[in-house]
């Protein structure tokens, strides 16, 4: 019978090998393992610094603002993650990849997790896309911002090894 500890080290090794499958972009690179702490803390940092301002343009009703800063908080979610792999994201298709693999990662254990995270992924770039388009009623942006949001907190629960405050989780 495999203990808890079993557990979280061969879901830690799960992510791992999802992160690292999705890189086909030759611009991504690892992290040395020295550094992949402080990296994954920078990303949270911005991940979190991009929610408040999320929040903040939500409430004044300036939706295009919002929506690029509920992107830049997923995408800097999922950048934080994968420095916690030691891997360095630097482009919107790796992003979308990594994204997309831990989405189907938790679904192997998870339907419903698994189905958060990639409405999340999608929700996200549909507010990516209209920062540059206009293209959104304002309904539309706080309900994406709003599962954005819920997605973010699930995958750093899930997979993150920091949490926003960079601490790290128990056991390790």
């Amino acid at each position: 019978m495999a203990t808890e500890r079993d557990n979280g080290n061969t879901a830690r090794a799960d992510t791992a090998a999802a992160i690292r499958a999705a890189f086909r972009m030759p611009s991504d690179v690892e992290i040395p393992p020295g550094n992949a702490p402080d990296q994954a803390k920078t990303y949270r940092r911005i991940m979190d610094d991009y929610r408040e301002h999320g929040r903040r343009y939500l409430a004044a009703g300036d939706y295009r603002q919002a929506a690029e800063k509920n992107w830049g908080a997923f995408a800097e979610s999922v950048k934080s993650i994968a420095a916690d792999y030691g891997m360095k994201i630097s482009s919107h298709g790796a992003i979308v990849s990594v994204a997309g693999r831990l989405s189907a990662l938790a679904a192997q254990d998870d339907a419903e997790a698994g189905a958060l995270l990639r409405q999340g992924l999608g929700l996200a770039r549909s507010l990516h896309q209209h920062f540059y388009e206009d293209d959104l009623p304002a309904g539309d942006v706080i309900y994406s911002a709003g599962v954005v949001a819920a997605a973010i907190d699930l995958m750093q629960q899930r997979f993150g090894r920091g949490g926003s405050n960079g601490a790290a989780p128990e056991g390790e």
